[in-house]
């Protein structure tokens, strides 16, 4: 079984290099329309992933969002993924209709000694697939049309590796306190607790990062068709660029566990209890009249319940299920890839059967050396996670598209913020027995807008979806190691206006995820 999943992660990997999977006029801009960079569970919660930390127990969910999670892969485990899509293109005086298939990913994590993980995989980076025209009525010269024509595309192979290089820091901090030998290691209560604290979040601190290597090949072709071949030349131009080079990303994690939390509500219950006790104390001296004793006076029991107030302690009350708050940092570097290309520009004239004929060619640049420079990203990221069944996750990342450079073009896309939220609901992750199987289904809803870095007519193309996803376990077992992740996405992007197109767009992810103990030393045969 071992071999086949392998096997099917090379046929997957090889199958990459080769699809089409767009047909978006956007993806002209830039370096073509981006492929989702996360996996099918996290398409479920809208795409976040920064600081969500995935759980060391079967089954464990690759996060690529954020390399330092593979610090928490205790198994290994395979992911592979593809996609369906259909889009929708509306403008003014058109609209067409696309639907397609693709290749999503294909990673393998699997843990290093006891606080480290390494993952390695292959997805696609971006997608370029286009052909649109348009006319304008030039003066003098009268209807002239534009063509414009674009394919191809760039996958991105990775290799991570994400550590814990302090998970041991609390038990030692613990430890050390916990029966001191002499008064030098005495602590105060406030002490104690701000070292402890700084403990916890130091041992759930992992730090990650990613070795990319971005390759692909895009073509670019622009027609200008005249009226009038006899007074004027038809113009072609076109430029093929193929690329390959190293980048890279890191990111951040830690989180803070408490198992209980100070009970206000009881210490105002105990409060008030009290309170009506000396209220009444007072009241019954009041009304003794052999006793000969003096009443309380009001004064005198506002100070004894101003004391209550003041004293009474301030408890803790047990939860019913852990509770981890999660932060996540990322950041995806700026560097400046190499990359070859062929350009070419010719004029021509069409005869009578509507073939191009050519008449003279303005340049021929072949295997030129150039850089592109990727533009800077970085995110920041929230996740809680409350027992076993709920967990939120929300992020906000900048993409700086305004520093991008495509060889010596200067570039004219904007800066693209992106906001996503999400959660996943399980109702009970280890029920067994009859009945138990849907108790044990991840529920996922998430929410995601762009602001795009695409500028068309002074306003960027902004593009907002939503999202809902299913993971179902495979397998009776009560720790179950499979797992099919379900997602479906309808967004928007673009606007209707007289030069720009809208695209709404359905798309679902699927995923399978299988994890296992690999790599075993047993102890005896």
């Amino acid at each position: 079984m071992k071999v086949k999943l392998l096997i099917l992660f090379i046929a997957l990997w090889f199958g990459t290099l080769a699809q089409n999977s767009t047909y978006s006029p956007y993806s002209r801009y830039g370096l073509g329309q981006l492929a989702p960079q996360v996996l099918a569970h996290n398409s479920g919660m809208g795409g976040a992933c920064i600081g969500l930390k995935p759980d060391s127990t079967s089954p464990v969910f690759i996060n690529t969002g954020n390399p330092a999670s593979y610090a928490l892969i205790r198994f290994t485990t395979l992911e592979v993924g593809g996609r369906f899509f259909l889009s929708s293109y509306k403008s003014k005086t058109s609209g067409l209709n696309i639907w397609n298939t693709g290749f999503g990913y294909g990673t393998l994590g699997f843990p290093v000694r006891n606080n480290g993980g390494m993952c390695f995989g292959i997805m696609p980076y971006t997608f370029v697939g286009y052909q649109t025209s348009t006319s304008a009525t030039e003066p003098v010269v009268g209807n002239v049309t534009y063509q414009y024509n674009g394919d191809g595309g760039l996958s991105k192979a990775f290799l991570g590796y994400g550590v814990m290089p302090f998970n041991k820091r609390l038990n030692k901090f613990r430890r050390r306190y916990l029966n001191p030998p002499d008064t030098a290691k005495h602590l105060s209560r406030l002490a104690y607790k701000v070292r402890e604290f700084n403990c916890k979040w130091l041992s759930d601190l992992s730090i990650g990062v990613n070795a990319n290597y971005i390759f692909g090949n895009i073509s670019n072709a622009t027609r200008v068709i005249y009226p009038n071949s006899l007074l004027y030349n038809n113009t072609y131009r076109e430029r093929t660029l193929v690329m390959g080079d190293f980048t890279g990303n890191f990111g951040v994690q830690t989180a803070f566990t408490t198992d209980s939390v100070m009970d206000r509500k009881s210490r105002k219950k105990r409060i008030e209890e009290e309170v009506k006790k000396l209220k009444a104390q007072g009241h019954a001296v009041d009304s003794s009249a052999l006793s000969g004793l003096t009443p309380f006076a009001e004064d005198v029991i506002e100070f004894k319940a101003d004391s209550i107030r003041k004293y009474t302690p301030l408890r803790k009350r047990a939860l019913r299920g852990k509770i981890k708050l999660s932060a996540g940092f990322f950041m995806s570097l700026n560097n400046s890839m190499s990359a070859k290309y062929t350009a070419a520009a010719y004029n021509y004239i069409l005869n009578g059967q509507g073939e191009e004929i050519i008449r003279d060619t303005a340049y021929y640049l072949a295997n030129q050396n150039g850089t592109i420079t990727l533009p800077l990203e970085q995110g920041f990221g929230l996740g809680l996670k409350k027992g076993e069944r709920w967990s939120f996750a929300a992020d906000f990342a900048i993409t700086a598209w305004s520093g991008y450079k495509y060889l010596n073009e200067i570039s004219s896309l904007k800066d693209n913020y992106r906001v996503a939220a999400g959660v996943n609901y399980v109702p009970e992750k280890y029920a067994f027995g009859k009945g138990s199987y849907f108790s044990r289904v991840n529920y996922r809803f998430g929410l995601n807008y762009n602001t795009g870095y695409i500028n068309v007519n002074n306003t960027s193309l902004a593009d907002y979806s939503i999202s809902a996803g299913v993971g179902l376990p495979v397998g009776a077992s009560r720790f179950n190691s499979s797992m099919i992740n379900l997602s479906l996405q309808y967004g928007q992007m673009g606007f209707n206006s007289t030069n720009s197109i809208k695209e709404n767009y359905f798309r679902i992810n699927f995923g399978f995820t299988y994890c296992d103990k690999w790599f075993q030393k047993f102890r005896y045969d």
